[in-house]
């Protein structure tokens, strides 16, 4: 391996966006440091998941034994996860950008054990890799493969803002054992103080490290003239979410695009269309406007400077993750595109110019938060 080779681990797949395009956010801003970033992986059973049996087995059995408290609810949001059905090829066209853009190295542990002893440094990416109520505590995303010196968290999330009591131990001591430490919410430099004691830096999201234009580019993707709503959901949209639809539809008299999920009631939309991670980019960047429950629906409306609403998920079973889009509505002073009473009123007069000023600085803190990390290990 090259003296200049650094790993990354983190969640790529599971066909969403905002997992796919972190991958890659987190790959270009190392490469931009001059430094040739791997993301690895441990080989899945699937292709286009992240399946193992270790892994399964762990679910299943800790499942069964807090069944009273979070057991069975865990294994409902698991299997949840895997029951939508996806619009049109939409599976296939995030197989074919994971292969193009984010090319995974799959390897077994002692792999990734000999990849991380060659490497400057690993990073544990962004996305919920420490979900605290997890029934497996993954040690690849606490990059337990590689020698305690080397392991930098880049803004991973807890997805939440607490940490089940049954993962509270374990969570903890892993997380002490980092180099360099990160994450992606208030919330969770809370959580690491109160666990380690330590002090973690705060940093946005990878996607809102690499600014909107240097997206456009490295994916290819034009500003057009189109006259569409989109309606971005991964889980069914609340009746605050479908009534805004409705009003913004017959106002503006745009069509709505729904994407990636079909739901049993599907009347809020004009049209659902097939899309992976780059059409969703670009869906994104031409919208009129965005109406979503995503975290990174917003952010990268925020970052496409597109205008668009956030609604609280229907998440059903799951714990709520409203904390992570809170936290950056806060950021870049936008609370009030959060669960608006009235979408017609100023629905396009929204202060991108604040949002970037605050987003150049946040950019400028990443970078040297992974900088001083790279140059202290090395």
């Amino acid at each position: 391996m090259s003296s200049n080779k650094v790993l990354l681990t983190t969640v790529f797949s599971g066909y969403n966006y905002g997992s796919s395009l972190q991958a890659l956010a987190g790959k270009t801003i190392l490469k931009e440091l001059g430094y040739d970033c791997q993301l690895v992986a441990m080989k899945s059973l699937v292709k286009g998941r992240d399946i193992r049996l270790k892994k399964l087995l762990t679910i299943l059995v800790r499942s069964l034994m807090l069944r009273g408290k979070n057991g069975s609810k865990s294994l409902s949001i698991y299997q949840n996860s895997y029951n939508k059905t996806m619009i049109g090829d939409s599976a296939s066209l995030f197989i074919r950008f994971s292969d193009e853009y984010l090319q995974p190295n799959y390897l077994s542990w002692d792999g990734m054990k000999k990849a991380a002893k060659e490497a400057v440094a690993c990073f544990a990416g962004s996305d919920q890799i420490w979900n605290s109520s997890t029934m497996y505590v993954d040690p690849m995303y606490y990059l337990r493969f590689a020698p305690a010196e080397k392991r930098v968290a880049l803004a991973p999330s807890f997805g939440r803002d607490f940490v089940a009591d049954y993962n509270k131990e374990k969570i903890g001591k892993w997380i002490s054992e980092f180099a360099y430490l990160s994450v992606r919410e208030d919330s969770g430099v809370k959580l690491i103080k109160e666990m380690t004691g330590r002090e973690a830096i705060l940093l946005v999201d990878p996607t809102l490290m690499v600014d909107g234009e240097t997206w456009k580019n490295i994916l290819g993707i034009d500003d057009k003239e189109s006259n569409y709503i989109l309606a971005y959901f991964l889980d069914k949209p609340s009746e605050l979410a479908r009534k805004a639809i409705t009003e913004l539809r017959a106002a503006l008299k745009y069509e709505v695009i729904a994407i990636p999920y079909q739901f049993d009631d599907m009347s809020y939309c004009d049209k659902m269309v097939s899309s992976g991670t780059i059409e969703f980019l670009d869906l994104i960047n031409n919208a009129k406007c965005v109406l979503t429950d995503s975290f990174h629906g917003t952010a990268f409306s925020i970052n496409l400077h597109t205008p668009f609403y956030v609604f609280s998920r229907a998440y059903g079973t799951a714990h709520s993750q409203n904390s992570r889009v809170e936290s950056i509505l806060k950021k870049v002073k936008m609370q009030a595109r959060f669960e608006p009473k009235d979408v017609l009123v100023q629905y396009d007069q929204i202060d991108f110019a604040y949002s970037e000023s605050v987003l150049i600085e946040e950019r400028k803190n990443a970078r040297e938060y992974i900088s001083n990390a790279l140059k202290t290990i090395e």
